[in-house]
């Protein structure tokens, strides 16, 4: 019987990116998010079981967690939209605390959150609101792998740098994850260093 992941977000980028991997992993793949099935054409989203929720409030949504074998944490938000109540503490930590819930409930064994570096310049309240999560999902029965990058390219996107918070291919990033998920046997956290190696 195939594992299954559920991914918060794989109509994003990042999200993107994990849902393909995990299909070509073997993986059932469904994903939650507001909007449902993204538009498009690429082959991939047709063996994607899409659903809709909303995972700043917890809900109907949470039953798409049973029999899952990952679940994964790609929701972010880098810039607050006051006018929606789309605050840090709101979209990076109570989000991640109520699939965390949901994954607890479920008996979902590995929690992959889609964190960030210590990125200069960015805003100290969505650093510390990713971080505050962290500390909680690493408290939770299940097994997280927490991924750290700065900023995330697409493969095409030429990154040529050792510095330390370097851009990295969106690719590279989830299949450090994804290695993570099948090879560790407790709690880690990537850092960008430990994804390009």
């Amino acid at each position: 019987m195939a594992k299954k992941v559920v991914i918060l977000g794989a109509n994003g980028f990042a999200g993107g990116e994990f849902a393909q991997q995990f299909l070509e992993d073997g993986y059932e793949v469904t994903s939650i998010s507001r909007t449902g099935e993204p538009l498009g054409n690429q082959a991939w989203l047709k063996n994607v079981d899409w659903k809709i929720g909303n995972a700043l409030s917890k809900g109907f949504w949470t039953q798409y967690l049973k029999g899952a074998d990952v679940v994964v944490d790609t929701i972010g938000e880098y810039r607050e939209n006051q006018n929606e109540n789309l605050t840090f503490e709101k979209v990076n930590y109570q989000s991640a605390l109520n699939i965390a819930d949901a994954a607890e409930e479920n008996n979902v064994p590995v929690f992959v959150y889609m964190s960030a570096d210590e990125i200069p310049n960015a805003n100290k309240r969505y650093i510390q609101t990713k971080r505050d999560a962290e500390d909680n999902l690493n408290k939770r029965k299940f097994r997280t792998v927490i991924v750290r990058p700065a900023t995330m390219v697409t493969d095409d996107d030429v990154v040529d740098s050792d510095e330390p918070h370097r851009s990295l291919p969106v690719s590279m990033v989830v299949l450090a994850a994804i290695d993570a998920v099948d090879s560790a046997k407790e709690n880690v956290t990537l850092g960008v260093e430990d994804i390009d190696k």
